[in-house]
């Protein structure tokens, strides 16, 4: 059973609305009259114009896309000794966004989840809920700050966004930190974000291999203050979370790609008895048209969910490789090292990821992958898994 909340509703009914008919004459009746000399070009284009449909002014400046991962996976999750084999998916985004005013702009971003709780009646149940749901004001420059945008909302905390950005391979799974329970990519809150000294220009950004909202010639910043339990928790304290990233780009004409990254984050985690979270991180980056190559290394105590408070560290290394006689493939590999507890021993998770995509259309990706977990646990058998994703973007 599908759910449909009142994005998916909104949505749907957006379908139905006649968008703007192209202005140009393509009645044959008036093409005719035209010929005769029995009305004037300008009298045809009047009448034309006149019975064409049009957007309501409140639907005006509206843009709709969307984000799907449709993934097949198969593998055994060794320390619990269980097999899988299924279809799903993993990622079902409806993008509403709206243009208010040049510098008043707003998304509503809706996502699909399927309930996995063995206590839960509706457990098997595919749900729509709320991604993102956020205003976007933009402000004048001030200094070296340029392209500043105030968010208000459910909206992009300031790491994994940015870092997606980069590691384009969303598609497999969660990124570093977030695969590994410290946050999640979004929240309820506010932040200021933008670049530093205006944007690349379009050629550096072709060197860089990417468009995004991160091309700051500089770099660019998001600092925010949120509830700290992320986008799909309730709040369980009174706590806010302060979260930042600077990211320095230090030769943007010689080496437009490469950038460092620092995120801080200090709060407390999300329980009533506000148990201490803090995290440290700093990211190394470089790419260009057919390479790109990561290292991030992070220091934390506790996490976002507040389920410990114990010391951890970890850091990842991620490769991406196009084939430069056919630059629509590319080899891609991830390693990770994540230490939960560093007053313990034997706990150290190492987990590999490698594959291969396919590049079917501007973002749209065929990727086919293997990931191994390996647990220093004794007694835990490997996890492993084979999988098969398409990224559908539009």
């Amino acid at each position: 059973m599908i759910k449909i909340n009142l994005v998916g509703g909104l949505f749907a009914l957006l379908l139905t609305i006649p968008f703007s008919v192209n202005a140009e004459i393509k009645d044959p009746l008036l093409q005719k009259l035209v010929e005769k000399g029995t009305i004037t070009m300008e009298e045809a284009e009047d009448i034309a114009g006149k019975s064409k449909a049009e957007l309501p002014k409140g639907l005006q400046g509206i843009s709709i896309g969307g984000l799907a991962y449709l993934d097949y996976s198969a593998g055994t999750t060794g320390h619990v000794e269980t097999n899988y084999n299924k279809f799903s998916i993993t990622r079902g985004y409806i993008n509403i966004k709206k243009d208010i005013t040049p510098w008043f702009k707003a998304r509503v971003t809706s996502d699909i989840t399927q309930i996995t709780n063995t206590s839960n009646s509706q457990r098997g149940d595919i749900e729509l809920r709320l991604k993102y749901y956020y205003i976007d004001i933009l402000t004048s420059d001030f200094g070296m700050l340029s392209d500043n945008d105030l968010r208000i909302g459910v909206s992009q905390t300031p790491w994994l966004d940015f870092q997606q950005s980069i590691n384009i391979y969303r598609m497999q799974g969660a990124m570093f930190q977030e695969r590994f329970k410290n946050f999640n990519s979004a929240d309820m809150g506010i932040g200021l974000l933008g670049n530093f000294g205006g944007k690349l220009s379009k050629e550096l950004q072709e060197n860089v291999g990417y468009h995004t909202p991160y091309s700051g010639r500089y770099g660019s910043y998001h600092i925010g203050i949120y509830n700290g339990g992320g986008y799909y928790a309730a709040e369980d304290n009174q706590n806010k979370v302060v979260e930042g990233r600077i990211t320095l780009r230090p030769l943007p004409d010689l080496i437009p790609g490469l950038q460092l990254s620092y995120l801080g984050v200090s709060g407390k985690g999300n329980k009533s008895t506000d148990p201490e979270w803090t995290n440290n991180s700093g990211l190394l980056s470089c790419q260009n048209r057919y390479i790109v190559l990561t290292g991030e290394y992070t220091q934390a105590k506790g996490q976002q969910d507040g389920s410990d408070e114990k010391k951890k560290r970890g850091y990842s290394v991620f490769g991406n490789l196009k084939i430069p006689l056919y630059d629509r493939v590319a080899i891609m590999g991830r390693y990770d090292v994540w230490d939960p507890d560093t007053d313990s021993s034997n706990d150290t998770q190492n987990l590999l990821i490698t594959g291969l995509s396919y590049k079917v259309h501007d973002n749209n990706y065929l990727l086919i992958v293997y990931e191994q977990l390996h647990y220093e646990n004794a007694g835990y058998k490997d996890d492993k898994k084979g999988q098969v994703v398409f990224q559908v973007s539009f």
